[in-house]
Protein backbone atom coordinates (compact mmCIF):
# COMPACT_ATOMS: atom_id res chain seq x y z
CA UNK A 1 0.00 0.00 0.00
CA UNK A 2 1.44 3.30 -0.48
CA UNK A 3 1.13 6.25 2.33
CA UNK A 4 1.79 9.94 2.65
CA UNK A 5 4.72 10.49 5.01
CA UNK A 6 4.78 14.13 5.52
CA UNK A 7 8.29 15.85 6.35
CA UNK A 8 8.79 17.29 9.78
CA UNK A 9 10.56 15.19 12.21
CA UNK A 10 14.04 14.84 12.11
CA UNK A 11 14.40 11.28 10.02
CA UNK A 12 12.20 12.43 7.34
CA UNK A 13 13.53 16.04 5.90
CA UNK A 14 11.17 15.93 2.74
CA UNK A 15 7.35 14.55 1.77
CA UNK A 16 7.17 11.87 0.17
CA UNK A 17 5.02 8.18 -0.77
CA UNK A 18 6.08 5.37 0.96
CA UNK A 19 5.23 1.28 -0.17
CA UNK A 20 4.69 -0.12 3.32
CA UNK A 21 5.13 -3.41 3.93
CA UNK A 22 2.77 -6.67 3.99
CA UNK A 23 1.32 -7.84 7.99
CA UNK A 24 -0.15 -10.60 8.70
CA UNK A 25 -1.78 -10.59 12.01
CA UNK A 26 -2.59 -14.16 13.55
CA UNK A 27 -4.67 -14.21 16.55
CA UNK A 28 -4.93 -17.59 19.13
CA UNK A 29 -7.76 -18.13 21.82
CA UNK A 30 -8.59 -21.25 23.66
CA UNK A 31 -11.02 -22.25 26.24
CA UNK A 32 -12.59 -24.44 28.46
CA UNK A 33 -15.96 -24.21 30.35
CA UNK A 34 -16.68 -25.90 33.71
CA UNK A 35 -20.11 -26.08 34.23
CA UNK A 36 -22.20 -26.35 37.77
CA UNK A 37 -24.63 -28.55 37.51
CA UNK A 38 -28.14 -27.53 38.86
CA UNK A 39 -27.04 -23.81 39.72
CA UNK A 40 -26.98 -22.49 36.38
CA UNK A 41 -23.54 -21.08 36.54
CA UNK A 42 -21.19 -21.98 34.28
CA UNK A 43 -16.96 -20.49 34.82
CA UNK A 44 -15.07 -20.03 31.59
CA UNK A 45 -11.20 -20.36 31.73
CA UNK A 46 -9.25 -18.57 28.71
CA UNK A 47 -6.43 -17.63 27.34
CA UNK A 48 -5.03 -16.31 23.90
CA UNK A 49 -2.27 -14.23 22.11
CA UNK A 50 -2.72 -11.43 19.72
CA UNK A 51 -0.16 -10.37 16.88
CA UNK A 52 1.06 -14.15 17.33
CA UNK A 53 3.71 -12.85 14.52
CA UNK A 54 4.33 -9.72 16.41
CA UNK A 55 3.72 -7.82 12.67
CA UNK A 56 4.22 -4.06 13.79
CA UNK A 57 5.63 -0.58 12.22
CA UNK A 58 9.08 -0.15 12.63
CA UNK A 59 9.35 2.96 11.59
CA UNK A 60 7.70 5.36 13.55
CA UNK A 61 8.14 9.06 13.22
CA UNK A 62 10.09 11.24 16.37
CA UNK A 63 10.28 14.57 17.63
CA UNK A 64 8.03 17.24 18.08
CA UNK A 65 7.33 18.19 14.31
CA UNK A 66 6.96 14.55 13.60
CA UNK A 67 3.62 13.51 10.97
CA UNK A 68 1.20 12.12 13.06
CA UNK A 69 -1.06 10.59 10.86
CA UNK A 70 1.99 7.91 9.21
CA UNK A 71 0.57 4.97 10.89
CA UNK A 72 0.15 1.95 9.37
CA UNK A 73 -0.25 -1.44 10.29
CA UNK A 74 -1.84 -3.79 13.40
CA UNK A 75 -2.47 -1.35 16.28
CA UNK A 76 -1.16 -3.66 19.01
CA UNK A 77 2.32 -5.87 19.24
CA UNK A 78 2.43 -9.47 20.30
CA UNK A 79 0.11 -9.26 23.38
CA UNK A 80 -0.50 -12.65 25.98
CA UNK A 81 -3.92 -12.53 28.08
CA UNK A 82 -5.83 -14.41 29.96
CA UNK A 83 -9.21 -14.40 32.29
CA UNK A 84 -12.12 -16.11 33.67
CA UNK A 85 -15.37 -15.49 32.47
CA UNK A 86 -18.62 -16.51 34.93
CA UNK A 87 -21.85 -17.14 33.43
CA UNK A 88 -24.83 -17.00 35.72
CA UNK A 89 -27.20 -18.28 32.84
CA UNK A 90 -25.30 -21.26 31.89
CA UNK A 91 -27.06 -24.35 30.13
CA UNK A 92 -26.23 -26.19 33.47
CA UNK A 93 -29.46 -28.00 34.62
Amino acid sequence: MKIAHFAGAPEQPTDKFTDTPQFLEWNLRSAFTFPFPGTGIDLEVFAGIRNLTNAYQNDFDTGKNRDSNYIYGPGMPRTIYGGVKINFEGNSK
